[in-house]
């Protein structure tokens, strides 16, 4: 039997005793700016101009323009704390960019407090503040409300295949507007209110659950879609990777997810379920709504950078409420120890998996940390008792916006013959179609998309795709690239950057020691994935490693190892086919553009003064095959 929980399987289910009060955080004061500027050699602030050498951190806190000032004060300081990067503490900003010129920078970074002074806030207090609103709502929970917690709790993230290059096809990108703030506005169960009940019966599809979230077990897929988009993820040797459906899948699903899997699959089996008989609005809905009213007016006055601020904290907005606090908790043995994290996070370790590979993921990468010293084993995780977190609101939000995506997929596909789902992210889908049948399908796109929360918009519409892996595609024509994202070490002006430099802060005792670090695009690529071809489409597909009842850990690193040796050379080759089929068209048209200008009479523009599309056109670039 496949298990999709957040770790292993579900965590033991405490007694409840009374309901838990939610406890509010404190406010924090807004913090004081110290600002630099920098550059190789220099630093300039409020006194003056000064060696880079002659930092000292003080009472205020120092911040830079950008992250490379910061690191090159890191790197000349040795043992100081460097100082944080405006863009850094907050990405909303518009992009700086280094000057190489410690006072210009310096000059930038106050032109920009100047201007957004008044918009600075801090994630944290941010999210302390809306956590306190949630407080003030709510007022308790239930402790069933712990269950939330080790649900399933992933959005969908899958890159589908690697490349779309085929003749007469098109890609289309769509993304929806405001995904999580709309699925604030359902209702969620009374936290206080939660209780258990006993059901060991077949679901019916034609009955109404009552809200809450339900034990159970899947049985026989029917649907093709399901096979091909499998969205359940087990947790096997520190990963997430594809359930497989082939056997019995136990999960935890809410009463909406009930009702939209009961499509795809012949049987549903409910053994248990947390439910409230009551449902509350999400206390922030209002806010959220809010939110992107304000959002759209910015993005009507083309005021990009606010527009942008509105999101990241309509973001930070949904998700404030999963904040446990974390204390650290010391057993006399790792026996102990493992046997606490399985009762009550649901981490059960396989037996064939060795120790030291256990101890590799339990480093806190998983909010879970198990510290092995001569005092014995300490275990530092989320405190699911107290009332530091409400979990269900946060669960159930990312629960709805995976139906939203699976929903709008299904109906892509039957809009057309051949319709290829390429990229899903969370709140956006890139599909492939005949160019034969574009006009019908954006047709149909245009009449149900709007600008209202919820909804979607059409991204892009261009020739060709390639998607490596969540977070790095590129699609673009023949001469040119529409769209792109490569995380980690983008770079939003280069989009064949394949690496990253930089400083890496290591305290070692009351020093902060700077290490230079190099990101190269391939060291940081999931090794999880392999690639399939041969199909009959002539697609390259990409597969997550998928995992059963009886996969062993040597299994699943077998798969890693073939993935790294094969996978990842194969994603790099096309990555650099792609920068080199760019880079030869660009400079084609420059050498034909020169040569015409050359004829006319006149000189050529500098190279790098204007871009290649108007505002206009990089906002709304619009069909790029027909």
């Amino acid at each position: 039997m496949s298990r999709v929980y957040r770790f292993h399987g579900p965590a033991d289910l405490l007694v409840p005793d009374r309901p838990i009060l939610l406890r509010k955080r404190k406010n924090k004061m807004p913090e004081r700016f110290h600002l630099i500027g920098a550059d190789a050699s220099l630093i300039s602030d409020l006194n003056g101009t000064q060696a880079i050498e002659t930092y000292a951190a003080g009472d205020a806190r120092a911040v830079t323009l950008t992250r490379r000032e910061a690191d090159l004060i890191a790197l000349a300081n040795p043992g100081v704390e460097s100082p944080a990067a405006l863009e850094d503490l907050y990405p909303w900003l518009p992009e700086c960019r280094f000057l190489n010129d410690s006072m210009a920078s310096l000059r930038a970074a106050e032109a920009i407090i100047r201007r957004f002074g008044q918009h600075l806030i801090s994630p944290s207090s941010f999210c302390d503040e809306k956590w306190n609103t949630i407080c003030n709502a709510l007022r308790q929970r239930s402790i069933y409300d712990a269950r939330f917690y080790s649900a399933w709790h992933l959005p969908i993230q899958e890159a589908y295949v690697l490349e779309e290059v085929r003749p007469n096809r098109c890609v289309v990108a769509i993304d929806f507007n405001g995904m999580y703030p709309s699925c604030m506005q359902q209702c969620f169960p009374k936290p206080s209110a939660l209780h258990l009940v006993q059901l060991r019966r077949d679901f019916d599809p034609s009955e109404i659950l009552t809200t809450g979230l339900y034990r159970c077990v899947l049985h026989e897929r029917t649907s093709d879609f399901i096979i091909r988009h499998n969205p359940f993820r087990s947790f096997h040797s520190g990963r997430h990777l594809r359930a497989r459906l082939n056997e019995p899948v136990a999960i935890d699903l809410n009463e909406f997810e009930l009702s939209y899997f009961s499509r795809h699959f012949r049987r549903i089996y409910l053994l248990e379920a947390i439910i409230s008989d009551e449902t509350v609005a999400h206390p922030l809905a209002k806010e959220a709504r809010r939110s992107f009213a304000r959002r759209k007016n910015y993005r009507n006055q083309r005021n990009k950078t606010l527009a942008d601020r509105e999101k990241f904290l309509a973001t930070l907005m949904t998700s404030c409420a999963s904040r446990p606090s974390r204390p650290t908790r010391t057993f006399k043995s790792q026996t102990a120890a493992m046997a606490h994290v399985q009762s009550y996070y649901g981490i059960d370790v396989p037996i064939d998996e060795p120790e030291a590979a256990t101890d590799i993921w339990l480093d806190g990468r998983r909010g879970v940390t198990l510290d092995h010293g001569s005092n014995g084993t300490k275990v530092r995780g989320p405190d699911l008792r107290n009332g530091s977190a409400c979990h269900l609101l946060g669960q159930r939000i990312v629960a709805r916006g995976r139906i939203m995506l699976l929903e709008m997929m299904e109906r892509i596909l039957v809009r057309a013959p051949n319709v290829q789902i390429c990229y899903a992210n969370i709140d956006s889908i890139h599909f492939s179609l005949p160019t034969s049948h574009l006009d019908d399908v954006i047709a149909w796109l245009e009449c149900e998309a709007s600008d209202a929360m919820g909804s979607f918009k059409i991204e892009v519409v261009t020739q060709h795709g390639l998607w490596l892996e969540p977070g790095r595609y590129w699609l673009y024509s023949e001469k040119d690239v529409v769209k792109f994202k490569n995380r980690s070490v983008g770079d939003q002006q280069q989009p064949f950057k394949d690496h990253a430099i930089h400083v890496a802060s290591r305290r070692i005792g009351d020093l902060d020691v700077p290490v230079r670090m190099t990101l190269n695009m391939e060291h940081t690529m999931s090794p999880l994935c392999s690639i399939q071809t041969g199909i009959g489409d002539g697609l390259s597909h990409q597969r997550l490693i998928e995992v059963g009842d009886s996969t062993t850990f040597l299994d699943v690193i077998s798969e890693i190892e073939h993935n790294q040796c094969h996978a990842i050379p194969a994603r790099m080759a096309a990555f650099k086919d792609l920068s080199r089929q760019i880079n030869s068209s660009r400079n084609a048209a420059s050498v034909r553009e020169d040569s015409a200008t050359v004829m006319c009479g006149r000189r050529p523009p500098a190279r790098g003064v204007f871009s290649e599309h108007s505002p206009q056109e990089q906002e709304n670039p619009g069909r790029s095959c027909a």
